[in-house]
């Protein structure tokens, strides 16, 4: 051994110092490297030998054969998904403001509160809508007394017909007068649009309201729906009503739903289309603008040949995978090259080179060698 630590010492001498050894040097580096071998081999026999002494069932490896775990392949259906991330939105959810302009008398409601369809939310000030709808009353009370008496003298062929029609023209005219500012007054209301929550309110009482400037956000929370950009490249095999798996991470939450729409447009920035998912959420657990992931089919194959995709190990020559086979009574464990396809959730479909019956290495592929002998795990 000593001998073996000092030419291999020489070598590195030499190298450390630029010189290249010779042919003589490297031979009786190889030789002492064989001898090595040699008593390391002598050393395992007589480990070998002294445990099959104290231990019956220990039996040598490679009279054992490693322990491995095999699939027998028979036809299956495949399924290739693809994934695309969403924003959660509620399916009722409205800021609502006024329809017209004015100070905001009073606020009725306060953030949290749950209100029915058609509830007052806020009540502008309506004074001046009153003070005119007061004075409109007042001239349709006179002008309804003045057409009452000319259509008397009508009847009785006393007054003419032309103060007939100016009083009750008059009178038409305040009416629809009063029904205009009946209708403002009425804008002059926030009322609920649907039942819901309120989720913020922006403005204060005594504050001055706006059309298009929103007092307060009612949402439903008890519907959401999914919205998600598709690759255009999946354009032929997303449809409506198509069963998609939905995950929300951050509420640690999966469910099942179908597709409800489908966009008929291809945003030509991005080059995508939309879908629609909806989502129950009575729990009330989901919240509008999380982030959830569809998971959609968009591939499927009756009678295929399916094997783990970590079985499958690659070469110069390519794709293979360890197939069992007898040899001279003894199983062994060959590589079979083959030819994959897709792949998904962890599964690879083969397209060439494997059989059905064919028994596949799926646990200790990674300590296998071609030809070696394999115990089957059961």
């Amino acid at each position: 051994m000593r001998t073996n630590i000092l030419i291999v010492a020489v070598l590195l001498g030499l190298a450390s110092c630029g010189g290249e050894p010779t042919m003589e040097e490297k031979n009786a580096a190889l030789d002492a490297k064989k001898v090595e071998l040699a008593k390391l081999q002598n050393e395992i026999h007589k480990m070998e030998a002294a445990l099959m002494a104290e231990d019956s069932t220990f039996t040598k490896k490679e009279e054992a054969g490693i322990l491995v775990e095999v699939k027998e392949i028979t036809p299956e259906t495949f399924n290739h998904f693809f994934e695309v991330n969403g924003s959660v939105e509620a399916v009722e959810q409205a800021n609502v403001s006024p329809e017209q302009g004015g100070q905001i008398k009073q606020i009725m409601v306060k953030e949290g509160d749950r209100v029915a369809a058609g509830a007052t939310l806020a009540q502008l000030n309506t004074s001046v809508i009153q003070s005119n709808l007061q004075e409109i009353d007042n001239g349709i009370e006179l002008a309804q007394t003045v057409y009452d008496r000319q259509a008397r003298l009508w009847e009785q062929k006393i007054g003419s017909e032309i103060q007939y029609l100016e009083a009750k023209n008059r009178l038409e005219n305040l009416q629809k007068k009063r029904a205009t500012v009946t209708a403002q007054m009425a804008m002059s209301t926030l009322k609920a649009p649907f039942a819901g929550v309120v989720d913020r309110i922006y403005q204060k009482e005594g504050e001055l309201a706006a059309p298009g400037q929103p007092v307060l956000t009612l949402v439903n929370m008890n519907e959401m729906k999914v919205k998600a950009d598709v690759s255009e490249n999946y354009v032929q095999a997303v449809k409506p009503n198509a069963e998609v798996d939905v995950d929300f991470p951050s509420f640690g939450m999966s469910t099942k739903s179908t597709i409800r729409s489908v966009s008929n447009i291809i945003n030509p920035l991005n080059r995508t289309f939309s879908v629609e998912v909806r989502i129950p959420n009575n729990s009330g657990s989901l919240k509008p603008n999380g982030i959830a992931t569809i998971r959609i089919k968009d591939f499927e194959a009756d009678s295929s040949l399916v094997v783990p995709a970590i079985s499958i190990g690659r070469d110069a020559k390519g794709a293979y995978l360890f197939v069992i086979n007898e040899e001279e009574g003894k199983t062994k464990a060959f590589k079979k090259y083959v030819t994959t396809g897709r792949s998904s959730n962890g599964r690879t479909r083969v397209t060439e080179g494997l059989s059905v019956g064919d028994k596949v290495v799926v646990e200790g592929y990674n300590e296998v060698a071609n030809g070696e002998l394999v115990r089957i795990q059961g």
